[in-house]
């Protein structure tokens, strides 16, 4: 018979446009309790979509992007159930920024495990592209509970805007809340660790990584306060 599904009014969503919307007319729909489609296209945000409610629904089309413009994050996620990011990917802009996607700040502490926080096919891109993005790590979960189903978190290695001090970025994803599962974590090119889990409890579910090729000395890439060629690919 299969899983039942539940089914959302499009009455429910408020339909982006790349062309039109900004960040303050999505945060106005998101403040109104609506949902959002992001329609394709490259959504320039110089402040992030502040995700407030619980369960609300975020979902892109045709791999709609969210640029950080002005150092910014790309969207912040609240301490709350049952929201889910599904189908977006977050691109780091020029100037840098702290993260792209923030799941919970550093107090969040409530138990999700009744209704998760869901992120599915998302993906991170730093440089590659028409920006020489930085960024000091791509995500960062704060939230317990939080579910990861299938998350690219890439810094460029090749195409354009790629260098060792071009496209700078330390960590891929931080994970400090506890009982977080990714299933299907795939995290590469970063300059430092491209994992840090920090959580307890938490569980993955086939990891793929790759470490920088473009280093361009050993001395670029010493963890331990440079004691240590090189740096684990996943930290715990």
């Amino acid at each position: 018979t299969g899983v039942q599904g539940t089914f959302y009014s499009l009455n429910e969503f408020y339909i982006a446009d790349a062309t039109k919307d900004t960040s303050k007319t999505i945060n106005r729909a998101l403040k109104e309790g609506k949902h959002i489609l992001l329609t394709p296209g490259i959504y320039k945000l110089n402040k992030p979509l502040e995700v407030q409610k619980e369960n609300t629904m975020i979902y892109g089309m045709g791999l709609a992007s969210l640029v950080a413009a002005n150092g910014n994050h790309c969207m912040n996620i609240a301490d709350v159930d049952g929201v889910k990011i599904c189908g977006v990917l977050f691109e780091a802009g020029e100037k840098e920024s702290n993260t792209l996607l923030q799941v919970g700040d550093e107090n969040a502490g409530a138990d999700h495990s009744d209704n998760p926080i869901c992120l599915s096919d998302v993906y991170f891109r730093v440089g590659g592209g028409k920006y020489a993005g930085k960024v000091q790590s791509c995500v960062t979960i704060e939230c317990n509970n939080v579910i990861g189903d299938n998350l690219w978190v890439w810094r460029a290695d090749h195409s354009t805007n790629v260098g060792w001090d071009v496209n700078t970025a330390p960590n891929g994803i931080v994970i400090n809340g506890d009982n977080v599962t990714m299933y299907g974590l795939f995290v590469e090119h970063f300059q430092e660790y491209q994992t840090i889990w920090n959580g307890n409890g938490g569980k993955l579910y086939f990891y793929q990584s790759e470490i920088p090729y473009d280093v361009p000395k050993q001395k670029a890439f010493k963890s331990h306060n440079g004691k240590v060629n090189g740096y684990a690919s996943l930290k715990v």
